[in-house]
């Protein structure tokens, strides 16, 4: 009896891993959207390792989505994006003149859209922040 408990307990979690994977398997094979962000201070913009961020769908080029209509419903209205202290002083400035957008990979109708990157004067933020050394 015990052992068939066991087994159950080891299989349950194996089922929900590999659940989470072919979701991932699957958003991966999205199209990429990149959405403008500005930043959003609930409290200070810079908390911890986090930055704060808004989309900003008037700088948005909605022309990336179906009927070239921006799905703002679809997004939330905000984000944190983890980075390191030492980066939040390079990026700041960025983020604060509206350079930066969130890359997501998203489908219309699909799983909420997964942010996938920071894209900074249309780079990744770590090539940004590589070349800015």
């Amino acid at each position: 009896m015990k052992n068939k408990i066991f087994a159950i307990l080891l299989f349950v979690p194996v089922i929900v891993l590999g659940a989470y994977m072919i979701k991932l398997i699957s958003m991966s094979r999205f199209e990429k959207v990149e959405v403008a962000v500005q930043g959003y201070d609930p409290k200070d913009f810079f908390s911890g390792y986090y930055m704060y961020l808004r989309p900003d769908w008037e700088k948005t080029d909605c022309s990336q989505f179906a009927d070239n209509i921006c799905p703002q419903e679809e997004f939330e209205q905000t984000y944190t994006f983890y980075i390191k202290r030492e980066q939040s002083d390079k990026l700041s400035a960025k983020v604060n003149a509206g350079d930066v957008k969130l890359q997501f990979s998203y489908s219309k109708g699909g799983f909420k859209p997964l942010i996938t990157d920071l894209l900074v004067d249309g780079k990744s933020f770590l090539e940004y922040l590589q070349q800015t050394k």
